[in-house]
């Protein structure tokens, strides 16, 4: 579902020449470079946004001791942030944003099982962008289990459909790939335990979202 865009990794073993990697490189670039302007300018009135007071310090505080205990799911959304070879931020939110970016765009391997991790990182940007605008434009108590994730990206404006395929692969492919994130976003505060999307939740995706594709959310034009 979605235009179909270039993944954001390479197989492991994949022979390409320096060239052909920095051609790569430069079109995923431009993917996000796109992605982060449509994503921003679709949800244009919550930018600048103060995080929700009250929420955030809990969650930030259940979010170190995880990290520091490498429980799940706080073990692989470490790993994925890179935590195992730095230090992790001071600044709370900064913490949130790096950790909820990672279980979007995974930085390092994530320690999943193989074919969980690669079905997170083959979720294509227009996929991501239609998701996420959706539930985040309903608002707090959003539905935002995987079905009703992949719903959302079927009634996007800002995303076209796909080109042929078989429409059931493609939904259930991505509403396995959603329901990997069921219980990392719970810990991180993003959804609660009905699957609803929390205040935290409309403020932090689509500036992890952003954060993943190299863009700031808040940022002026």
């Amino acid at each position: 579902m979605g235009a179909e865009l270039p993944d954001h990794r390479l197989p492991k073993g994949f022979d390409i020449d320096d060239a052909e990697l920095d051609q790569l490189i430069a079109d995923w670039e431009v993917v996000d470079r796109e992605s982060g302007r449509v994503l921003c300018e679709a949800l244009a009135e919550h930018r600048g946004a103060p995080i929700p007071s009250g929420e955030s310090e809990a969650i930030v505080s259940r979010i170190r001791e995880g990290l520091a205990a490498g429980v799940y799911p706080f073990d692989w959304i470490g790993r994925a942030a890179g935590f195992d070879r730095e230090a992790l931020p001071d600044d709370g939110t900064d913490l949130l944003l790096r950790c909820t970016a990672a279980t979007i765009s995974p930085r390092e391997e994530t320690g999943l099982d193989p074919e969980e991790e690669a079905m997170l990182t083959s979720v294509e940007h227009a996929d991501w962008v239609g998701a996420i605008i959706s539930a985040v434009r309903v608002g707090p108590g959003a539905d935002a289990s995987p079905r009703s994730l992949v719903a959302g990206i079927a009634v996007c404006p800002e995303v076209e459909p796909g080109p042929g395929g078989d429409l059931d692969d493609d939904v259930a492919f991505l509403e396995a790939a959603f329901s990997i994130l069921a219980v990392p976003w719970l810990a991180l505060g993003v959804v609660d335990r009905e699957e609803r999307l929390t205040a935290l939740g409309v403020w932090t995706l689509p500036r992890a979202l952003a954060r993943a594709w190299g863009s700031d959310f808040d940022a002026e034009n």
